[in-house]
């Protein structure tokens, strides 16, 4: 074996090339928050978004506010079209707040067809219902079913387990169950139970089973038969019944006609909502027993309303006494079904149906639940980010802790009847929490009056130190709380698109007035000679009274008239039976008409009526007239209900007829159904400047305060559309105002909040955008945004955001002459303008005061607040080090390297790195007095424009502590 020897290096120097320090990664500059109205999503709860598909996601379609009469269109909220116009002009990431009040905003809620839920704290059966994901109108068009999905297992045995005996057992099985498994006992025709599986081990060290099951029955039913109608438990006197929510009182309780369906019937000495729909529950009482019955068929008719269904009655949370031999069960899932207004369907498949089960229904949240940050696990972890992936289930649960598992006792394994929202009484917007538009809807009232100077103070002390800390700021001041929290947070933008809306108020419309249909001319064979005897062909008989119900007191012959009294007035809707009339004449029963009961939008909806006469033709006329003299017929058939379509609004009036052969019914009741486009009207904008004015200062104000007391921010604000330059100049002089407190606004900026003006920027006018699928015309807040972020993500914070091609852009309004640019730019409104290469802004101002005037440039504000990130971010790692010459040389040497990367890429004016920055950290700045007190001062002198003064910032430790501060 033979060893291979390295060469010996004989001795000498050897040189290398050290390579660049990697040029620091700057704190990112683009990110945005959009604070507004949206259709769904969590309220008050900042979501992370990166494109326009996840919006959409999120926070669903642009959310319909009101509808504006003087310009025939309706309102929509302006949250969507800003992220459009954000993501179209470069923006890649933003925070998105969906604001409203909590304490009116409402989720509907859904009874799911034929299921039932136990109570987890004692036994108590109810509807199962389930919530929409989150708050507002949006789900309104929802319609949910579901099918059961059984899984057959073989038994060998059921003992009794652990006390209570007659709720706990075991059973032996080979199948391989799990914790959480709902299993049904029996037979789901006759006497069926229901349990949940508790713990399952084996007897052996065979890993494949025998199994042996712990189990606890939560339910047991007995299906009320048809043969045994003594056994049914009768409702208590006075008989009340529970349908789908609704106290109504029974009539009587017996077997369906329908033989095939062994249901029964009940029938109500009431009407019903017409809202009833097939798949709900009905619950009554009598004997100490509770009987739930699914209506199947419903007829929710004015009088002897009925609906039918199989039904079943409660045995309690045990196995009722003799329970036979069980040798099979059934593992139960269930699979939900919505289908939105579009026909889109939302698919659940396994749903578990207990709190155990791996895929129970109870993990199915909210959206404040599920885009809410989650805890710190381990100490100093961030919270983590929740994105979007995907459209959400539209359902969620209702209360997780309060229910034990849901039963399904009336499913069929394919899917059945379909029920939408249980009814609310509220209008669609105040269901949404915006009826009252107004500035507290975009602030937190604990920080609406707060300054510039003590708002973060107040902020941490309502989230962190007090007795009862609120994690969750309101409005625009949960701009505070974005990101993954650290130095500093993501964003840097702040866009509030609505609050320059004018307002609403409801609409005030004249009651309709009541439909009075001339009753119907009568039928011309019911008051004329009729009979056998108009047949000259045939010979004539002796009529018996059988043949004919009519008076034989004398016999008619051929062409001798019947002696008949006069005919009944045309108002008694009868035949006229002192006439000889055909055996086959009567009155048929008039329909009864059902339809919308609250006012609709232009389009379609849906028109019933009850089946009077089997086999008959129904005629329904649709009116503009409440005496309908102007009716036409829309509908003619066998079927009982017909959906109509109307284009405009107005009142339209209906009336629907039953005919048989040649007979035919009295009109039925006459209903109208009242067509508008919203419950709401939008304020003139006339009245803005009296009222709507000051509410959008406010709002505008509190955005500034908020972006100087973070340091972090710049508000990109907006005006409202109907702004001509002389309004938004005498708004920008309000706005830019700054005194004391007690004269003038109360609401106006004072002397020590005058740095804030530089902190927002003003954009005029509107922008006619395309996107979703329309032409809009949008606040340009968005485009502004987007232009900020691609700015500084493709070339820096620091270079002024103008001049570029707003993208999706295709019009302005109001428009803006040219004789009016000037006054527009001295109040510094960045104007958009249309120029032959497109729209764009020609000016990137901030609001900032006339003393403030180095602080006017949008670029120049941003550029400091890169300065101060990047300051904090460096200046902590200086923070345990000793306060001595050490520390000033590194600290020195540390900012000189930061700045000279900033100056290297073009963050400065100056030609070299001496005009364009210092960073002093002498004797000047730092006292011994400072040094007894622990505390050490850097200050970063910039010249980010023309170099006439230098603006500082300084970085100051005291102990632990690090601030930033900024001079001029």
């Amino acid at each position: 074996m033979s060893a291979v020897l390295a060469p010996r290096r004989l001795p000498g120097l050897r040189i290398d090339v050290a390579a660049q320090p990697a040029l620091e990664a700057l704190p990112r500059m683009d990110i945005a928050v959009f604070v507004g109205f949206a259709s769904t999503g969590p309220l008050h709860l900042p979501v992370v978004i990166e494109s326009v598909t996840q919006y959409a996601e999120v926070f669903g379609p642009d959310a319909p506010l009101a509808w504006d009469a003087e310009r025939g269109e309706r309102v929509f909220a302006h949250l969507g079209p800003a992220l459009r116009a954000f993501f179209s002009n470069g923006g890649r990431r933003c925070w998105v707040i969906r604001v409203a009040r909590t304490a009116e905003a409402v989720a509907n809620r859904f009874a799911i067809p034929g299921v039932l839920e136990v109570g987890a704290g004692g036994y108590a059966v109810g509807a199962a219902i389930a919530l929409a994901r989150c708050e507002g109108s949006w789900s309104d068009a929802l319609r949910v079913s579901c099918a059961l999905s059984k899984q057959s297992i073989g038994v060998d045995g059921l003992m009794p387990g652990a006390s209570p005996a007659g709720e706990r057992y075991q059973l032996r099985t080979r199948a391989r169950l799990r914790p959480g498994e709902l299993l049904e006992l029996g037979d789901p025709h006759a006497i069926s139970a229901y349990a949940v599986v508790n713990k399952v081990r084996t007897t052996q060290s065979d890993t494949d089973g025998p199994y042996v099951v712990d189990i606890t029955v939560c339910a047991a039913f007995d299906r009320l038969s048809a043969a045994s109608p003594a056994s049914w438990p009768l409702p208590a006197s006075p008989a009340r019944a529970e349908v789908a929510g609704h106290d109504a009182a029974l009539a009587s309780l017996e077997f369906s006609p329908d033989a095939e369906l062994g249901a029964l019937r009940l029938k109500f000495e009431e009407p019903m909502p017409p809202t009833l729909a097939p798949g709900a529950w009905a619950r009554w009482s009598g004997g100490g027993e509770t009987v739930w019955l699914r209506m199947d068929s419903i007829d929710v008719s004015l009088i002897d309303a009925c609906a039918d269904g199989p039904a079943w009655r409660e045995l309690g949370p045990a196995l009722p006494a003799g329970f036979g031999p069980v040798t099979q069960a059934s593992v139960l899932t269930l699979e939900l079904r919505v289908v939105d207004a579009a026909e889109q369907a939302f698919r659940l498949a396994g749903v578990g149906l207990t709190h155990g089960h791996p895929a129970a229904w109870w993990r199915q949240t909210t959206d404040a639940e599920h885009y809410r940050p989650r805890r710190e696990t381990t100490p100093g972890e961030a919270p983590a980010i929740t994105t979007a992936e995907g459209p959400r289930f539209p359902l969620a649960a209702a209360a997780p802790g309060a229910a034990q598992a849901w039963i399904p006792l009336g499913v069929e394994p394919l899917f059945g009847a379909a029920l939408g929202p249980l009814p609310e009484g509220a209008s669609a917007l105040e269901r949404d929490g915006l009826a009252r538009f107004d500035r507290s809807l975009f602030l937190d009232p604990e920080l609406a009056a707060t300054g510039a100077g003590s708002l973060l103070e107040q902020a941490d002390n309502i989230r962190f130190l007090r007795t009862s800390p609120r994690e969750q700021l309101l409005g625009i001041h949960g701009a505070l709380s974005v990101g993954r929290g650290g130095l500093f947070n993501e964003a840097t933008l702040l866009a509030i698109p609505d609050a320059v809306h004018v307002g609403w108020e409801r609409r005030d419309l004249p009651e309709p007035d009541e439909p009075k249909p001339e009753a119907g001319s009568l039928p011309a064979h019911w008051s004329r000679h009729r009979g056998a005897c108009l047949q000259p062909s045939v010979p004539p008989k002796e009529p018996k009274p059988e043949d004919c119900a009519t008076d034989w007191s004398d016999l008619c012959c051929p062409g001798t008239p019947a002696k008949a009294t006069p005919a009944s007035p045309a108002a008694e809707f009868e035949p006229d039976f002192g006439a000889f009339l055909d055996c086959a004449t009567r009155e048929l029963a008039k329909p009864t008409l059902f339809g919308p009961d609250v006012p609709v939008r232009a389009g379609r909806y849906r028109l019933t009526w009850s089946d009077g006469e089997p086999g008959a033709t129904y005629v329904l006329r649709e009116a503009l007239r409440a005496d309908f003299k102007d009716a036409r017929e829309v509908f003619r058939g066998s079927g009982f209900e017909y959906v109509t379509t109307a284009q405009r609004e107005g009142v339209y009036y209906y009336q629907v007829t039953a005919e048989l052969g040649d007979e035919r019914s009295e009109g039925s009741n006459a209903i109208f159904v009242v067509v508008r486009e919203d419950e709401w009207v939008a304020l003139p904008a006339t009245e803005f400047a009296a009222s709507g004015e000051a509410e959008l200062l406010a709002v505008h104000r509190a955005a500034l305060r908020l972006a100087a007391g973070s340091g972090e921010l710049v508000a990109v604000l907006a005006l409202p559309r109907h702004y001509r330059a002389r309004d938004a100049v005498r708004y920008a002089e309000r706005l830019r105002t700054v005194q004391a407190p007690s004269a003038g606004d109360p609401g106006t900026l004072s002397p020590g909040e005058r740095r804030a003006l530089s902190y927002g920027a003003l954009y005029h006018p509107w922008i006619g955008a395309r996107g979703a699928g329309a032409l809009r015309v949008v606040p340009p807040d968005g485009f502004a945004a987007g232009v900020l972020a691609a700015r500084a993500s493709s070339r820096g914070a620091w270079i002024a955001p103008a001049n570029e091609v707003l993208k999706d852009a295709v019009a302005l309004t109001p428009p803006m002459h040219d004789a009016d640019w000037p006054a527009l730019q001295e109040v510094q409104i960045n104007l958009v303008r249309q120029v032959p290469r497109g729209f764009l802004t020609m000016s990137a101002d901030t609001l900032a005061h006339a003393n403030d005037v180095d602080l006017r440039p949008i670029n120049v504000r941003r550029l400091l607040i890169l300065l101060r990130r990047l300051a904090l971010r460096r200046g902590i790692s200086y923070v345990f080090e000793p306060n001595g010459p050490q520390l000033r040389r590194a600290v020195q040497r540390g900012f000189t390297l930061l700045m000279t990367d900033l100056f290297q890429r073009g963050a400065f004016a100056g030609a070299t790195a001496a005009e364009s920055f210092r960073v002093v950290t002498d004797d000047t700045i730092n006292t011994p007095r400072d040094a007894d007190a622990g505390r050490f001062i850097v200050e970063l002198r910039v010249a980010p424009s023309v170099p006439m003064r230098f603006l500082s910032v300084l970085l100051a430790q005291t102990g632990e502590r690090l601030s930033v501060a900024e001079e001029l």
